[in-house]
């Protein structure tokens, strides 16, 4: 009965030291057992956000669109020449040239023009008769071929003018300032010249037959081959 003791004693003392090392397992492997520590919640950093200059783009440059001139007449350059020679036009303003070709309409219309401005007007081969240009400027006129038959001329201005060809039979053309004219070939059979100013003027083969020259000034005329009033004729 003793022995049955020691053994029961026994068996408890080691069923006691079993459950001592379990614990001391357990309680080991509670200590290596690492504890979680609850996370710290991180504040959130917020950037603030920098505004972004907008880019800009360059314009974009469109080219001109060209303008198309609209043209415009030069201040000198008459719109209408009509009778006038185009040599002659800048020398005139627009007005000036409109007065002149409404002047040839009357010479033209009537005969008769005296005292008009008549300035470098271009009529050749114009024929008339009787005709009346009494003191009218027709300085630098292209009169050429034309026939004045029995006109009257006197106190004309013909300075420069080109009557070569021109038949001016019985003209009455005295005290004419006829300087420097071109009278090549000119018929002024019986005309009256007394007093005309004919220095430097061309009347090479012209026909002065008849013509009345007495107090004419003829210094420096050309004359080659002129017909004289007393039908002799100029070498």
């Amino acid at each position: 009965m003793k022995k049955i003791t020691i053994f029961s004693i026994a068996l408890l003392i080691f069923a006691a030291t079993l459950e001592y090392r379990k614990a001391g397992l357990q309680l080991r492997a509670i200590a290596q057992t690492p504890t979680s520590q609850p996370e710290t919640p991180q504040p959130q950093i917020i950037q603030p956000q920098i505004p972004q200059p907008p880019t800009l783009q360059p314009p974009t440059t469109q080219p001109p669109t060209p303008q198309t001139p609209t043209p415009q007449p030069k201040a000198d350059d008459p719109k209408k020449l009509g009778y006038v020679s185009p040599e002659f036009a800048e020398k005139f303003s627009q007005q000036e040239i409109d007065q002149i070709n409404a002047n040839v309409e009357t010479l033209l219309l009537t005969q008769s023009c005296a005292r008009c401005d008549l300035r470098a007007v271009k009529l050749i081969n114009l024929r008339l008769k009787n005709a009346i240009v009494t003191g009218a400027d027709l300085s630098d006129a292209n009169l050429s071929g034309s026939r004045f038959e029995i006109s009257d001329f006197v106190n004309t201005n013909l300075a420069r003018a080109d009557l070569s060809g021109a038949e001016l039979i019985g003209a009455r053309i005295s005290n004419t300032n006829l300087r420097k004219a071109n009278l090549t070939g000119t018929n002024l059979d019986g005309a009256d010249l007394r007093f005309s100013d004919l220095r430097d003027a061309n009347l090479s083969n012209a026909n002065l037959r008849n013509a009345n020259i007495d107090g004419a000034s003829i210094d420096r005329a050309s004359m080659g081959g002129t017909t004289m009033p007393d039908g002799s004729k100029k070498q």
